[in-house]
């Protein structure tokens, strides 16, 4: 049987209700879904101003990643509460998705190792030209005779 899975909306709209009871409402399928590492994301960032956004991070950050490592997935219930109290501002919110920053290596760099390299896969060679130093890159270059601005 295929997991149910619910809708982030109605889930963040009982977070921010402060909606405790709601878990022992849901079935065990829906328990299942639940993803607390996304809603925890989701409960931090919420529209407004400066204020009303540094106390979302900061309820999140008191009461729900404070015990993360000790709940891990062993009290479900409880993260549930958590997030609830860390959510709660009696009206529904709208949160934002705060994506990933995406660090960028230097071009030059990768271009001269995709040059080099020329079967490795583009994510190995970002890899390996943010690993290596300038003078690294200088090094590998002149040793095959390349001329390359890094």
């Amino acid at each position: 049987m295929a997991q149910q899975k619910l809708p982030i909306k109605d889930i963040l709209a009982a977070i921010d209700m402060g909606g405790m009871s709601v878990w022992d409402e849901l079935s065990a399928e829906e328990r299942k879904a639940v993803n607390f590492w996304l809603l925890n994301r989701y409960v931090s960032s919420v529209s407004g101003d400066r204020d009303k956004q540094e106390l979302a991070i900061f309820k999140t950050n008191q009461y729900y990643n404070i015990n993360w490592n000790e709940l891990g997935t062993r009290h479900p219930k409880l993260q549930w509460q958590l997030l609830c109290l860390s959510g709660n501002t009696g009206k529904i919110e709208f949160h934002k998705w705060q994506g990933f920053k995406k660090k960028q290596g230097n071009n030059n760099a990768i271009n001269f190792l995709l040059k080099l390299y020329p079967s490795m896969k583009q994510d190995e060679v970002e890899l390996l030209a943010r690993l290596s130093t300038k003078k690294e890159l200088k090094e590998l270059a002149k040793e095959h005779d390349i001329d390359v601005k890094l």
